[in-house]
């Protein structure tokens, strides 16, 4: 899946990223984004991960009404322009799915879309959208704890052997002293 698509739902390009001829001054321009149209009829406009607001804009020239939304775990900032209205100012934190916008037609547009450009946090040179995947939502799973009670009989050495460990790692999660010394009763983290 590519980061353009969780921007709005069931996304249409409509006109690409690249050298095109533009649609009102009818010469030929650099098209420094891809303008998107939703194929469902739903106009929002939504955050594609978390990140913060860097500013709005309200304006009727140029890209009209517009967002920029910077997500560092992407190191991208995202441009969503020609926007009917907004629903976030500048500094908001937002998570993937926030409706940040509502498409429209604002500033120098033919009809309602979505502007999308893309760059690099800290630069001025545009991405082509279309080839930015989306990273996977893998958070690193949180890893189980689990204790043990100390019997007659027990080491170290066969409590780590009983639950794949090692000595070494069970006196760092306990804080053990001295190896040699482990009480009946005493609660082990093994896991």
């Amino acid at each position: 899946m590519k980061l353009y698509e969780l921007a709005i739902q069931k996304p249409k390009i409509t006109s690409p990223y690249g050298y095109r001829i533009h649609p009102i001054t009818k010469k030929k321009t650099f098209h420094a984004g891809l303008d998107l149209i939703s194929l469902t009829g739903n106009r929002n406009l939504f955050a594609v991960d978390e990140g913060y607001v860097q500013l709005v804009h309200k304006g009727n020239t140029g890209y009209g009404n517009y967002i920029w939304v910077r997500y560092p775990r992407y190191n991208l900032s995202l441009l969503y322009a020609h926007c009917k209205s907004i629903k976030v100012k500048k500094g908001d934190k937002v998570k993937k799915g926030t409706i940040i916008g509502i498409e429209g037609d604002s500033g120098l547009a033919t009809g309602v879309h979505l502007h999308l450009g893309m760059t690099k946090i800290g630069s001025n040179a545009w991405l082509n959208p279309t080839n930015i995947k989306v990273i996977a939502d893998n958070p690193t799973p949180t890893p189980k704890v689990e204790y043990y009670i100390v019997k007659k009989g027990d080491t170290l050495t066969k409590i780590a052997k009983k639950y794949k460990t090692t000595v070494k790692q069970l006196v760092a999660w306990n804080n053990i002293k001295n190896p040699n010394l482990i009480k009946i009763g005493q609660k082990l983290r093994v896991k």
